[in-house]
């Protein structure tokens, strides 16, 4: 574990070399750990080898490959992993919620709706419905791959809403053109008493720039150097500002802003 969050790719190779010679590959756990660091390290055909090794393979051993080959984009071989777990082939584990989240961030990678609605059915039928996480995962998901109606029902269903639940819904309503929608989102969670992040501001900005929206644009981004939403303006902020102000051949508005 120590290797994993240094990304000692040297050190793990030692340590597994010494797993060999001291007889302990018949511990699953040990394996699996060491599939993470490979997994970590971005040496996806490593953590192949180890996974062919572990005799007893559990439900965290496949998230674990799978969350390996979603880092070293190979988002397809996620899906196709998920379909085996799914339906139970060669002795495989049944997804959890780890699983689907994993599932869908290879969805929304590849804009593979027609999967993602596989997926979401999924999570429906085995109680995993109410998850957070599932739910904002699921948001940014449909909104990624341009289906903003079932994104917008997720979220009208969601339970309980947290600061990443609106930004989803705000960023999504962006990228798709709805910039008025996404102002209307970003002022409700504002009622509801959740202050912003960066990522929120972010996909504000962005809303009002593709809706060519420059007044609303303009007037968020004098709030939020205020000090309104207790967040220092980034690069990022800039960027949506100075894209704003191009689209709007405001070009000496946005270089000065530069």
């Amino acid at each position: 574990k120590c290797c994993i969050k240094s990304a000692d790719l040297l050190g793990g190779l030692q340590i597994h070399g010494m797993i060999v010679t001291d007889g302990f590959l018949s511990d699953s756990l040990l394996l699996t750990t060491l599939m993470d660091l490979y997994s970590t390290c971005e040496n996806s055909s490593y953590a192949c080898k180890v996974f062919d090794e572990i005799p007893q393979r559990d439900t965290v051993s496949w998230n674990v490959l799978i969350s390996c080959f979603l880092r070293n984009k190979r988002t397809r071989d996620v899906l196709f992993l998920f379909d085996k777990m799914k339906n139970e082939v060669d002795g495989c584990s049944k997804p959890d919620n780890v699983t689907c989240l994993l599932a869908l961030q290879a969805c929304s990678s590849l804009g593979a709706l027609d999967f993602g609605e596989k997926v979401h059915d999924f999570i429906d039928e085995n109680g995993l419905g109410n998850a957070l996480n599932l739910n904002n995962t699921l948001v940014s998901m449909y909104s990624r791959c341009g289906s903003m109606d079932k994104a917008y029902k997720v979220f009208n269903r969601m339970r309980e809403k947290n600061v990443v639940s609106w930004t989803a819904m705000i960023s999504g309503l962006a990228m798709n053109g709805f910039g008025k929608e996404a102002i209307e989102a970003f002022e409700e969670m504002l009622k509801f008493g959740i202050s912003p992040e960066e990522h929120t501001l972010t996909g504000l900005l962005s809303a009002c720039s593709h809706s060519g929206l420059v007044d609303e644009g303009m007037m968020f981004f004098d709030r939020l150097k205020s000090g309104e939403f207790k967040i220092k303006p980034n690069v990022h902020h800039y960027g949506c500002m100075v894209d704003l102000l191009g689209r709007a051949r405001l070009l000496d508005r946005a270089y000065d802003l530069i």
